[in-house]
C-alpha cells in the first residue's frame, strides 16, 4: 500500500506543477507573440506614416485595440482558470499571432482586406474561447469561477462568433463600395466601437473574477 500511496502523491504533485506553471508559460508565449506583432505594427506605421489617410489612422487605432484585447484576454484567462494544456493550447497562440500579422499588414491596404483579416482573427479567437472554457470546465477548482461568471462565458463565445460574421459582412460591403468614402469611414469607425465595447466587456468579466477572489457577491 505504501508504494501505491507514494506513487499517487507523485502523480498528484506533477499534475499540480503542470497546472501552476501553465499560467506563466502561456503568458510568456503570448507576450513574445504580441511583442513581435507590435514591432511589426510600429514598423508599418513608421514606414508609411506620411502616406496614411485618416481612414488608415482609424483602423490603426482599432488594430492597436485588438493587440490590447488579446493580451488582456489571455492574462485574464490564464491567471484565472487552471487546466492541463494539450497540443491545441500550443497551436492557438501561434494561429492568433499569424492572424494578427495579417490584420497589421493590411492597415495600408484597402479596408475590405483589413476587415477580412479581422474576421479570420475573430474566428481563431472564437476557437480559443471554446478551448479555454471547455478545458477549464473539466476541473472542479474552476467551478466557483464559472458560477460567478454566470452567462458571460457563453455570451463571450457567441459574441466572438458574431464578430466573425460582422467583419466578414463589413469586408464585403467595403469591397463592393470601395469608392465610397462614407462606407469606408463608417466601417472604420464602427470597428473602433466594436473593439471598445469588447474591452468594456473585459472590464465586467474581470470585475466578476476579482469579486469571486475577494468573496464579494
Amino acid at each position: 500500500m505504501q508504494p501505491n500511496r507514494h506513487s499517487g502523491n507523485i502523480e498528484k504533485s506533477i499534475i499540480e506543477q503542470i497546472k501552476e506553471s501553465f499560467s506563466s508559460v502561456y503568458l510568456t508565449l503570448i507576450s513574445i507573440i504580441q511583442a513581435s506583432v507590435l514591432g511589426y505594427f510600429i514598423f508599418i506605421l513608421g514606414a508609411q506614416w506620411k502616406s496614411l489617410s485618416s481612414i488608415n489612422l482609424i483602423i490603426s487605432i482599432t488594430t492597436f485595440l485588438m493587440l490590447v484585447t488579446i493580451w488582456n484576454e489571455y492574462m485574464m484567462g490564464s491567471t484565472t482558470f487552471r487546466w492541463i494544456p494539450r497540443l491545441r493550447d500550443s497551436f492557438l497562440p501561434f494561429a492568433i499571432g499569424i492572424s494578427e500579422f495579417l490584420v497589421v499588414h493590411h492597415i495600408i491596404s484597402d479596408v475590405s482586406l483589413w476587415c477580412f483579416s479581422l474576421a479570420l482573427f475573430c474566428f481563431v479567437g472564437y476557437l480559443a474561447y471554446l478551448n479555454m472554457f471547455h478545458s477549464a470546465r473539466l476541473y472542479s477548482e474552476n467551478t466557483s469561477i464559472f458560477e460567478r461568471l454566470g452567462r458571460l462565458p457563453k455570451v463571450t463565445e457567441i459574441w466572438a462568433f458574431c464578430l466573425v460574421l460582422i467583419f466578414s459582412f463589413l469586408g464585403v460591403i467595403s469591397h463592393k463600395f470601395a469608392s465610397s468614402l462614407i462606407v469606408q469611414y463608417t466601417t472604420a469607425i464602427f470597428s473602433v466601437i466594436i473593439f471598445g465595447a469588447f474591452l468594456y466587456r473585459g472590464v465586467r468579466y474581470w470585475s466578476r473574477i476579482v469579486g469571486t477572489a475577494s468573496g464579494h457577491k
